[in-house]
C-alpha cells in the first residue's frame, strides 16, 4: 500500500518526476528535434540499437519506422520519417506501453490527469475513449504543453474499473469534466508530432 501511495504523488507531481537518467527527455528538442536523422540516433544510442522495420499503425494499418532499442520495451521508440527514403526529419516519434521515456515536464506513461493538467498548467480538451483515437488530447487550450512546429500528442485510456461510458466515443470533452475525473484516465502513448 506503501508502494502505491508513493507512486501516486510521483504521477501527481510532474516536477518531481524528473527524466531517467539514461534517457533524454522525450520532447522537440534533442535526439528527436525536426532535423533529426537516423544516421543522428544510431551515433547517440549505438547502431546496434537502430532498426528499420515495419510497425502496427491506426486502424489495422502497417507503415516504416525506424525503432530504437526494438528488444528493450522500456526504451523502445518509434520515428517515423518525413523523408522516409533518407530517414531524416521526422513526422512523429512515439512510446507506449512500459515505456520509462519521460517529457521535460515529468510526464511519462502511467502519468494521470491530474499530472497532465499541472503540467498544462490548465485544463484541456481531449476525445471520449472507446475508438481507435480515443483518449487523445485534441487541444492544450493555451496552455504550457502546447508547441509550435512540434506538437505533444497525449493518449489517456481510464484506470481499469473506474466509470468511463459517460466520456465514450468519438467527441470531445474537458479534462475537468467530473466524468472525466471519475475516468482516472492515465497516459498510454506520447508521440511528438511534426508538422
Amino acid at each position: 500500500m506503501a508502494c502505491l501511495l508513493a507512486l501516486a504523488a510521483a504521477v501527481a507531481a510532474p516536477a518531481d518526476n524528473p527524466p531517467p537518467a539514461d534517457l533524454p527527455a522525450f520532447d522537440c528538442a534533442g535526439p528527436f528535434a525536426g532535423d533529426a536523422s537516423e544516421a543522428v540516433l544510431a551515433a547517440r544510442f549505438g547502431a546496434g540499437n537502430v532498426v528499420f522495420r515495419t510497425v502496427p499503425g491506426p486502424e489495422g494499418t502497417t507503415f516504416k519506422a525506424t525503432v530504437l532499442f526494438p528488444r528493450d520495451p522500456a526504451r523502445r521508440v518509434e520515428i517515423a520519417w518525413k523523408d522516409e527514403k533518407r530517414r531524416r526529419r521526422p513526422e512523429h516519434v512515439s512510446v507506449a506501453a512500459a515505456s520509462r521515456w519521460m517529457t521535460a515536464e515529468g510526464l511519462g506513461v502511467g502519468s494521470g490527469l491530474a499530472a497532465v493538467e499541472a503540467a498544462n498548467g490548465r485544463p484541456f480538451t481531449m476525445a471520449g475513449f472507446g475508438w481507435d483515437y480515443g483518449g487523445t488530447v485534441t487541444d492544450w487550450n493555451g496552455g504550457r504543453l502546447a508547441r509550435s512546429g512540434c506538437r505533444l500528442l497525449l493518449r489517456l485510456e481510464p484506470t481499469p474499473g473506474a466509470p468511463a461510458d459517460d466520456v465514450d466515443g468519438d467527441r470531445d470533452f474537458r479534462s475537468d469534466a467530473p466524468a472525466m475525473r471519475a475516468a482516472k484516465p492515465v497516459i498510454y502513448e506520447m508521440m511528438l508530432m511534426f508538422e
